[in-house]
């Protein structure tokens, strides 16, 4: 005859059942937790590498486009350059050939504007080769290029600088160089504006380039929403840009007060030389 279990047993029982139900919840708890971190450091990897991705691609993109510019400015210098040189050489020997003829003047005003054409193509020359900034700094380089547009779009242009120079790093020096040369292609194409004022600025802790116009301005929450295939895609390449090289990008701009945009870079181990 069977005996009832103790109280003993039945406790000793109940807590080994409560000890196995415990254990197996914290399995399935841990199961789930080490999957869903998992499926986390998974999900963190592939952004990783779309980033990396991402980032090799507008690299990729940004040499090949310096290395174009590089080729149509040395084009432009050996070909074009020289063909106009030709150009003015065969007018002086008409100037001296036909002194008193009736067109000569027109011989000599045409001598002109074509002088003026052959300094602006050097001047286009040299501000599509990135490889003056190796010769004469990120802020001279800057300096020619808004002489060139001021002489060339008859646009009044400022240029202040405040502290010294450090140098940056190269292949981020020429992405700020485009950046810059972009956003003030920008303006005249776009801004109608009639004074641009450049503001760069060094100091122990950033670099930063400030770029102001007193154009028609425009509504960035409209911009911000047009198609890739619309104009307003180009200031997302400007963010993009600004991201490859660790710099921040800020715009302000309204329907009738100009464009203000900013470029800040930290001086990091990794910004300067």
């Amino acid at each position: 005859m069977k005996h009832a279990p103790s109280q003993f047993e039945v406790i000793y029982t109940m807590a080994a059942a409560v000890l196995m139900m415990l254990a197996l919840s914290g399995f399935v708890v841990y199961f789930i937790f080490a999957s869903q971190r998992r499926k986390l450091r998974q999900m963190q990897e592939q952004e990783k590498m779309k980033a990396s991705y991402e980032q090799e691609v507008l690299t990729t993109q940004i040499e090949s486009r310096d290395q174009t510019l590089r080729d149509i400015s040395q084009e432009i210098h050996d070909n074009m350059g020289q063909l106009l040189s030709v150009s003015r050489i065969n007018l002086n020997i008409l100037e001296k050939e036909l002194p008193d003829h009736p067109q000569t003047q027109r011989i000599k005003d045409t001598n002109l504007i074509l002088g003026d054409v052959i300094r602006y193509i050097r001047m286009l020359s040299k501000g599509l080769n990135s490889d003056i900034l190796a010769s004469y700094g990120l802020r001279e380089s800057i300096r020619f290029e808004l002489q060139r547009i001021e002489q060339a779009a008859l646009i009044k242009v400022n240029f202040l600088t405040e502290g010294d120079d450090f140098a940056i790093d190269d292949k981020k020096e020429i992405v700020i160089y485009r950046m810059v040369q972009e956003i003030l292609n920008n303006i005249l194409k776009h801004a109608v504006a009639t004074e641009i004022t450049v503001s760069m600025r060094y100091t122990d802790s950033d670099f930063s380039i400030e770029i102001r116009d007193n154009g028609k301005g425009f509504d960035q929450a409209e911009t911000a929403q047009r198609s890739i295939g619309e104009s307003g895609s180009g200031l997302r390449n400007l963010d993009k840009r600004a991201a490859l090289v660790g710099a921040k990008l800020t715009i302000n701009s309204m329907p009738g007060e100009g464009t203000r945009i900013l470029i800040n870079l930290p001086k990091t181990g990794n910004n300067v030389q």
